[in-house]
C-alpha cells in the first residue's frame, strides 16, 4: 500500500465519521418531532480492487470504508398496531363525547331533571284534590304541567342538537381524511420520484407513515407499503388512497334526526357504502345512526305515555260547569306536547258533575305510583320508561368511558413498542456521537501521520 493510498483511506474514514456524526445530529434534534424514525449509518468496508495488477498479496490496494446507506428504523408490524389502536381510540372518544353531551342535559338524578317536574305535577293535582275549588290550586297544576312540557322541548332540543353537532363533526372528519389523502398521494408521488433519482427517502417515509396514521384515527384505514415505498390506504376494503392517486369519501343520509331512523348517516364512495368500523368517523356513526334516533325514539315514548295517562284520568272527570273534561296534554311526540287547559275552569277535578269532590284530581295525583301508571296505560308507564332510558344512557357511557380507559392503555403500549423501536435515545445518541468524534479523530491522525512520512520521503531522502 503507497502512502497516497493510504491517505485515500485515512480520508475514506474522514468522511465515513462525518456522515455518522451529521446522522446522529439528526437524530438528536428531531428527538421530540412527531413521527420522526431514528437513522443509522451502515458502514461498509472497501476491499481490494478486482483485477490483477503489479501489486498483488500483501501489496494489495485497500479502500477503506464507505457509507453505504442511511437506514430508517421503524418497523412495520409495531406502526400497524399503532395506527390500529389510534383508530379505535377514536372511535370510542367520539361516540363517549356525544353521549355524554346528552347524558348532562339529562340532569339525571337530580332536582332539575324531567322525574323531578313529573313529580312536581303529580304533587300540584294532589293539592288540587284538596283545594278543588282554589283557582290558585288550578293555575299551579296547569303551570307544572306547562314544567314538564318545557323540560321535554328542552330534552328533545338537546338530542337533536347533539345530532346536528354530530353530523358536522363527521362531515368535518370525512372532509379531513379527503385532504390527508391527497396530501399522502402527494407524498408518494414525492418518494417515487426521489427513488427514480437515487435520493435519500427517510423524511418522506416519516411525513408518509404520519399521515397513514392520521388516516387511520380519523375513518379506521389500513396501510400498505409497497416495494416502490408508496402507501396505499383502504377501508375495510374501499380504497381510499392507491399509490399517487387518491379517492373522495362523501357523507350521506338523512340531514336531521327525525330521517335517521330509515336513512342513517353513512360514508360513501360513490354510491358504494364504505364500512367503516373504526376512526372518529365510525363513533359518530354509531351515535348518528343508532344511539341519538333511539333516545329520541324513547323520549317520544315517554311524552306520549304521559299525555296518553293523563288524558285518559282527565277525561273521565267533569269542568265546574258540568262539561266532560276534555284533553289536558295535546302534541305527538316530546317536541310538540303542550297543555291544552289556559284557565283553573278547564280542569276536570270531580268525577260527578255538578259536584265538587276532587276525586279525578286525586286519580291524576296518584298516578304517580308506577302500578297505576301501568295499570293506567296498559305498558310501561312514563316514570319507568324514562328511569329505563337515563339509567341505560349512564351504563353505556360508563362502559365506553371504562373501554376508552383500557384502550388508553392499548395505545400507551402500542407507541412505546414503536418508540422502542424508532424512538431516539438521546443516550445511545450521545454514545454514538462520542464514538464517531474519536473515529474522526483517529482518522485525522492516520492522515497526519501519513503527512509526516511523505514528507520525510520527499523533502528529506538523501540529505546528508
Amino acid at each position: 500500500m503507497s502512502g497516497f493510498s493510504s491517505l485515500n483511506v485515512a480520508v475514506s474514514g474522514l468522511a465515513a465519521a462525518q456522515r455518522a456524526m451529521d446522522v446522529t445530529g439528526q437524530n438528536v434534534v428531531n428527538a421530540n418531532t412527531p413521527g420522526y424514525s431514528r437513522q443509522r449509518v451502515e458502514l461498509q468496508e472497501v476491499g481490494a480492487q478486482s483485477g490483477s495488477s503489479f501489486f498483488t498479496g500483501h501489496g494489495a490496494f485497500v479502500g477503506g470504508v464507505t457509507v453505504a446507506a442511511v437506514s430508517r428504523i421503524r418497523g412495520a408490524f409495531v406502526e400497524a398496531a399503532s395506527a390500529a389502536a389510534g383508530g379505535r381510540q377514536s372511535a370510542l372518544t367520539s361516540q363517549t363525547d356525544a353521549l355524554t353531551a346528552v347524558q348532562t342535559a339529562f340532569a339525571e338524578p337530580g332536582d332539575t331533571g324531567l322525574q323531578a317536574a313529573m313529580d312536581a305535577f303529580y304533587a300540584s293535582w294532589h293539592d288540587l284534590a284538596i283545594n278543588s275549588t282554589n283557582p290558585a290550586a288550578g293555575s299551579v297544576v296547569i303551570q307544572k304541567g306547562i314544567a314538564v312540557t318545557d323540560q321535554l322541548h328542552t330534552l328533545s332540543s338537546a338530542i337533536g342538537n347533539q345530532w346536528d353537532t354530530s353530523l358536522n363533526a363527521l362531515q368535518d372528519v370525512v372532509t379531513q381524511a379527503n385532504q390527508t389523502a391527497k396530501d399522502l398521494a402527494d407524498v408518494n408521488s414525492k418518494i417515487s420520484t426521489a427513488l427514480g433519482a437515487g435520493r435519500p427517502v427517510n423524511e418522506l417515509e416519516d411525513q408518509r407513515d404520519l399521515l397513514a396514521r392520521k388516516l387511520a384515527t380519523l375513518v379506521g384505514g389500513v396501510s400498505t407499503v409497497g416495494s416502490d415505498g408508496q402507501a396505499s390506504v383502504s377501508v375495510n376494503g374501499v380504497a381510499l388512497v392507491t399509490g399517487t392517486n387518491p379517492q373522495t369519501f362523501t357523507v350521506a343520509g338523512a340531514a336531521n334526526i327525525s330521517g335517521a331512523a330509515a336513512t342513517p348517516p353513512k360514508v360513501m364512495w360513490g354510491t358504494t357504502v364504505v364500512p367503516v368500523d373504526s376512526g372518529s368517523a365510525a363513533g359518530y356513526l354509531a351515535a348518528l345512526g343508532s344511539d341519538l334516533p333511539a333516545m329520541a325514539a324513547q323520549l317520544d315514548s315517554v311524552a306520549t305515555g304521559l299525555r296518553d295517562m293523563v288524558n285518559t284520568v282527565h277525561q273521565t272527570g267533569f269542568l265546574p260547569d258540568g262539561t266532560p273534561g276534555g284533553a289536558f296534554f295535546a302534541g305527538s311526540d316530546a317536541a310538540t306536547l303542550t297543555v291544552v287547559p289556559t284557565d283553573p275552569s278547564q280542569l276536570a277535578v270531580t268525577a260527578v258533575a255538578g259536584t265538587v269532590d276532587g276525586s279525578v284530581a286525586q286519580n291524576i295525583a296518584d298516578l304517580s305510583d308506577e302500578r297505576l301508571q301501568q295499570a293506567t296505560l296498559g305498558t310501561t308507564g312514563p316514570s319507568a320508561q324514562w328511569r329505563t332510558m337515563t339509567t341505560m344512557l349512564g351504563v353505556k357511557v360508563q362502559s365506553l368511558t371504562n373501554a376508552g380507559k383500557v384502550q388508553d392503555s392499548v395505545v400507551a403500549a402500542a407507541e412505546a413498542a414503536v418508540q422502542t423501536d424508532a424512538g431516539v435515545n438521546l443516550d445511545e445518541e450521545m454514545t454514538n456521537l462520542l464514538q464517531y468524534q474519536r473515529s474522526y479523530q483517529a482518522s485525522a491522525r492516520v492522515v497526519s501521520t501519513i503527512d509526516t512520512i511523505l514528507d520525510t520521503l520527499i523533502n528529506h531522502t538523501g540529505i546528508g
